[in-house]
């Protein structure tokens, strides 16, 4: 049965999520590395001055470690969401969703710039600043940060 060229139209635009319909939509994919804090254990030698030898030392030792990643963002008027990748989400943490969706709070979409916050768990809450006119992006919270560039992706348009 072939359905009138109207019905189909309306399946489609029904089907089509309401952030890719709205004209004040922004959909970005930003490229870029970071900084995480780690841990490691240690193993090391050490001199006993009372038994006048070495001794081995075990321990914790906390560091920066770089990484590359992508942190996708979606905004619609004052209310977004980001989804960031295992590399930026702490073991303890209290939101986002299992695809690792977060709410972005205190949004604010400005001319030349674009800022929001996330909440990770009650002591990170990690500050988003994107510069509109260059795309640079950065996430700074604590004991992590993120710089890269954006690029716009449309729903439903082909790229080539």
């Amino acid at each position: 049965m072939k359905m009138p060229l109207r019905l189909t139209a309306l399946a489609v635009i029904a089907a089509t999520p309401a952030a890719a319909q709205a004209p004040d939509a922004i959909n970005l994919i930003c490229m870029g590395g970071g900084n995480k804090l780690t841990t490691a254990p240690t193993t090391s030698l050490e001199w006993d001055k009372f038994d006048h030898k070495y001794r081995t030392k075990t321990g914790y030792e906390m560091a920066s470690r770089g990484f590359e990643t992508a942190v996708t963002i979606q905004i619609q008027g004052q209310e977004g969401r980001i989804r960031l990748p295992d590399n930026l989400v702490p073991p303890i943490n209290s939101g986002g969703d299992h695809q690792h969706w977060w709410e972005l709070r205190d949004v604010i979409v400005g001319e030349n710039e674009i800022r929001a916050e996330y909440r990770l768990n009650g002591l990170n809450k990690p500050k988003i600043r994107i510069d509109r006119t260059t795309g640079t992006i950065s996430i700074k919270g604590t004991g992590q940060s993120f710089d890269g560039r954006c690029d716009k992706v449309d729903s439903g348009e082909r790229r080539f």
